[in-house]
């Protein structure tokens, strides 16, 4: 039997078979399977290949990647990612508006936030996280279901940064979130783009470190675009945004490795800006931010 994505209904077809990453860099998952949609092009990890779900509620998940839980460390480990949220976001105002952060970690993009937005709420299964988001005063829940119980249609601008990939359903996770929006409030998602100029560059070497099993899905512009609007979302605004400089690009290409952001003599920080506009402008960024606004909640 023929399976069907569930985002558009379309049917799979197999597009990799193969190893992945599982946990951190060096971890190895043999012969998983990514499938790909005919219709809307998402691409989705076989489900038996996925971590499994209580992973995100112990912290197990974290502790997989060499992640810390304590919540000192762990904020400053996530405070990183906020630089390149808060590009994505810029010029927007919070000014006054009650925000929601889906998936908030141990709080970092609430911690930023708080001294201009009017509220805050967060959303995070980690028990250890959500014990030390609920310390520092934080309204928080540990499902986005709990949280439509006491804030449906309050939310001016919710955030959900680097989640829409691990979730059972996408689709079903937006609209889930679209319910604690009002009307033409915005949330802003982002995910990992899977056109990537090392998946072109490299193609089979690549993919057993872009493809893991904490991610169960796979989005380009027009499959998060498709996802989006299926879930009753206007989609505003999107950003390609690359987070590594030429050198990352250069070492995957001789050892076929990541560096991380290990610097290169005589790339300088011009020739990086460079390397990072050109991806970004031809959508071949590591990454994807894409700002959604409400258009039903009904």
């Amino acid at each position: 039997m023929k399976q069907q994505c569930e985002i558009c209904s379309g049917e799979y077809h197999e597009l990799y078979n193969g190893n992945i990453r599982d946990g951190a860099y060096g971890g190895v998952k043999i012969s998983a399977v990514i499938y790909q949609c005919n219709q809307c092009g998402v691409q989705r990890l076989r489900e038996k290949d996925c971590i499994p779900d209580e992973y995100y509620e112990t912290g197990e998940y974290r502790e997989r990647l060499e992640e810390s839980l304590e919540s000192k460390r762990a904020v400053v480990e996530q405070d990183e990612m906020q630089h390149h949220t808060l590009q994505a976001f810029f010029p927007n105002s919070l000014r006054g508006k009650n925000i929601l952060d889906v998936g908030c970690g141990v709080g970092s993009l609430l911690d930023m936030l708080k001294n201009v937005s009017h509220s805050q709420i967060g959303i995070e299964p980690c028990s250890s996280h959500l014990e030390s988001l609920s310390k520092r005063g934080y309204k928080v829940y540990p499902s986005l279901s709990e949280a439509a119980e006491d804030n449906n249609s309050t939310i001016d601008y919710a955030f959900s940064i680097q989640v829409i990939e691990h979730v059972k359903n996408p689709r079903e996770f937006l609209e889930e979130i679209k319910k604690l929006i009002k009307p033409r409030g915005r949330l802003l998602i982002s995910t990992p783009n899977k056109n990537d100029i090392l998946m072109t560059l490299l193609k089979d070497e690549f993919y057993s470190f872009f493809y893991r099993t904490q991610h169960r899905w796979y989005f380009d512009e027009n499959s998060l675009t498709k996802c989006a609007e299926l879930a009753g979302f206007r989609v505003d605004n999107i950003h390609f945004i690359h987070r590594y400089g030429m050198a990352n690009t250069l070492y995957w290409l001789r050892d076929r490795n990541p560096n991380g952001k290990v610097r290169i003599n005589g790339i300088d920080n011009m020739a990086d800006s460079l390397w990072q506009a050109y991806l970004e402008n031809s959508k071949q960024s590591d990454n994807i931010y894409m700002e959604l606004r409400v258009v039903d909640n009904d």
